[in-house]
């Protein structure tokens, strides 16, 4: 087909003309200067504009590239060329690496996460590794927060309760929202009232919030790390006594309640004694029930005997009115000894403490593998961090 009878379609305001050019020599030179391309769309989409001038006509190649970078979606942009979100001054960070993501703690200056860190590296948070490192710096400057932040599992923004106010809150979700952050938890220290309970942040997000006390932070800081050696000292037991490599059949065995021991039984059923411990199950010990105690007993390869001194006394072995005299050696003498005494809800659960009871009740000693004592404080301070562990793990607080 030659050229000299081409029909082109030229869209005006309200309808279209349909203009037949004799030759090719004989279009506008204004048509002319149209490209090969932009003729060939008008041609195959009639609704296209094309002016008298031309002025109007699309140019494809820049349309696409206007669309892609629209499509680029904020805060993943590997030349970081973006405006950075507002910030009001200097902010730390720590990171702590958990297989493949990351938990991000930040603070704004100059509010310590130490004890924090101290946290972390308990037994609670034993999935975690701190790098044992905190730098100091402008997030929006940083390029391995940029790289980082917005893959990582948890970003938790910690404030002293008087810093929390409505410019904090504003950072938190620009920073959110510009990281394209998935799991903000807020955590609230120092001066907020004691046993106060998680709360919910006002706002777009409606971040979860955690409170800690001057009183729970002063314990995590002086007494946390001496119940996390005891933990770690009961694992280490389970782990050293266990034969096989499914870990042991423990038995928690006790004349209280199932309740009074249940913290204890989900510490043995949680990730951290993994490998040491198979299951868990609980038995009471009855006055007219040794021969179903004995039975008990046979379906267990490691023993607990679970005391709390909310029944009055420490009165387990060796000592008038004591309750578990034949239970122990039993125990003992079918477990080839693998069996451990706790004591719970005490006032003093310190190592003068321990030894006093072992002077006064020695069966223990000669009995048991070890002896552990657990004080109502430290169920009640430990909870609030379980929470926390929960929190950042599923973002969520229960």
């Amino acid at each position: 087909m030659t050229m000299e009878r081409r029909a082109i379609t030229r869209v005006w305001g309200e309808g279209s003309e349909m203009i037949n050019s004799k030759s090719e020599e004989e279009s506008s030179a204004k048509q002319l200067k149209l490209s090969e391309r932009t003729v060939e769309n008008v041609l195959e989409d009639p609704s296209l504009p094309v002016s008298d001038e031309g002025s109007e006509t699309m140019n494809l190649k820049n349309e696409e590239e206007t669309s892609a970078k629209q499509s680029e979606p904020v805060g993943y942009n590997e030349e970081f060329e973006l405006d950075d979100p507002p910030m009001s001054d200097n902010w730390k960070y720590v990171n702590w690496q958990k297989c493949a993501s990351s938990l991000w703690v930040v603070t704004k200056s100059p509010y310590s996460c130490d004890w924090i860190k101290d946290v972390l590296k308990s037994e609670i948070f034993n999935e975690y590794k701190s790098d044992e490192k905190m730098e100091t710096f402008k997030i929006g400057e940083d390029w391995k927060f940029r790289k980082s932040v917005s893959s990582c599992s948890c970003v938790m923004f910690c404030f002293e309760s008087d810093q929390w106010d409505s410019e904090s809150s504003r950072e938190v979700e620009d920073l959110s929202s510009y990281y394209g952050l998935k799991n903000v938890i807020i955590l609230l220290s120092e001066k907020t009232p004691d046993n106060c309970p998680p709360g919910q942040m006002n706002g777009q997000h409606n971040f979860p919030v955690l409170n800690f006390s001057k009183q729970q932070i002063a314990w995590y800081k002086d007494h946390l790390k001496f119940y996390s050696m005891k933990i770690e000292k009961m694992k280490t037991i389970l782990i050293g006594s266990a034969s096989w490599t499914q870990g042991h059949k423990v038995g928690i065995f006790s004349r209280s309640s199932e309740s009074e021991y249940e913290w204890l039984k989900m510490k043995l059923k949680s990730e951290y004694f993994r490998g040491s411990v198979e299951n868990v199950q609980s038995y009471y010990i009855s006055n007219r029930g040794f021969q179903q105690f004995m039975t008990d007993v046979s379906n267990c390869t490691f023993g607990i005997l679970y005391h709390t001194k909310n029944r009055g006394r420490i009165n387990i072995t060796d000592v008038t009115d004591s309750l578990y005299d034949e239970e122990l050696d039993y125990m003992s003498s079918m477990m080839n000894k693998n069996v451990i005494v706790v004591v719970d809800d005490l006032n003093n659960g310190s190592d003068e403490e321990k030894s006093r009871i072992l002077s006064s009740q020695p069966s223990i000693k000669e009995k048991a593998l070890d002896l552990f004592l657990f004080t109502t404080e430290e169920k009640t301070l430990v909870e609030p961090l379980v929470k926390m562990r929960n929190s950042i793990n599923r973002g969520t607080i229960k």
